[in-house]
């Protein structure tokens, strides 16, 4: 049986800050943020949200229990997402940590994967879409904020998973066929961190992908097909190995082969 995906929320968000804590109105919502505004300053004037958008301190503000009631009303469309995952849900398990940016009015923008222990591209893709229709209350001053929130699937556990702990066989094996994905082209700014699965036999059964920009979706559909096409040494039998690998921006392709007339010069000489 399935087990079901289950939620989390996180403490803080990136860009603007998230509260648990009781709401008496506007007044009091107001004072109570400006009693607190030197740490709230102090924190998103270091943050990286804040140098990338030059939003000076003017981020929406949301309660924690605002987004989590939202999130909450889209569970099932969420937990639906797992559905995508196929024959990997015998093993596929982990946490999603997924950015919001989100306008003023609550609409989101740009939703991203950050963080990724699933490894699951087809399921990541759904939650996804499933995420951008969502519709957010307004931020507290109708400012554009950001914030990450975990989403968490199990799997049926039919299948042990172990990390892979020999990285120099890993090392080789992707070295040797990392060049198949150049036809993809770049994947985005940051390139990305991919997770993924070794099946006993040596065949690469799932892909899923992560970073801090937004990636290229084609690019990103094409990397997860070629890399289901590797085969790999790194195997350990009766268990699935996972594994996670660094894809760059843009990845170099092979040399190609000498042409016979190269080569026939050479033996001349």
């Amino acid at each position: 049986m399935r087990h079901p995906a289950a939620f989390l929320l996180t403490a803080a968000a990136a860009l603007g800050c998230a509260s648990n804590g009781p709401t008496n109105g506007a007044a009091s919502r107001s004072a109570r943020h400006a009693a607190e505004h030197q740490d709230k300053a102090t924190s998103f004037d270091s943050s990286a949200g804040a140098k990338q958008m030059g939003l000076e301190n003017e981020a929406g503000i949301y309660e924690g229990r605002d987004i989590e009631e939202t999130m909450n009303a889209h569970l099932e469309e969420v937990r639906g997402c797992y559905d995508r995952a196929g024959h990997a849900q015998r093993y596929a398990a982990g946490k999603l940590t997924l950015r919001f940016l989100v306008s003023g009015e609550g609409a989101p923008r740009e939703v991203l994967v950050v963080g990724n222990d699933l490894g699951n591209y087809a399921v990541e893709r759904c939650v996804v879409e499933v995420c951008r229709r969502i519709k957010f209350p307004a931020p507290e001053g109708r400012k554009a904020t950001t914030f990450e929130y975990p989403v968490e699937f199990r799997s049926t556990e039919e299948m042990k998973v172990q990390d892979l702990d020999d990285s120099a066989k890993l090392d080789r094996d992707v070295a040797a066929q990392l060049s198949s994905l150049a036809a993809c082209g770049p994947l985005g700014e940051t390139g990305a961190s991919a997770l993924f699965y070794i099946e006993p036999n040596g065949t690469v059964s799932s892909v899923g992908l992560a970073a801090d920009s937004a990636l290229d979706e084609q690019a990103s559909a094409c990397t997860v097909k070629e890399m289901r096409h590797w085969k790999m040494s790194a195997t350990l039998p009766g268990r699935v190995l996972r594994c996670r690998v660094n894809i760059p921006p843009v990845v170099a392709a092979a040399d190609p082969p000498p042409s016979r007339s190269a080569a026939n010069r050479r033996r001349r000489r």
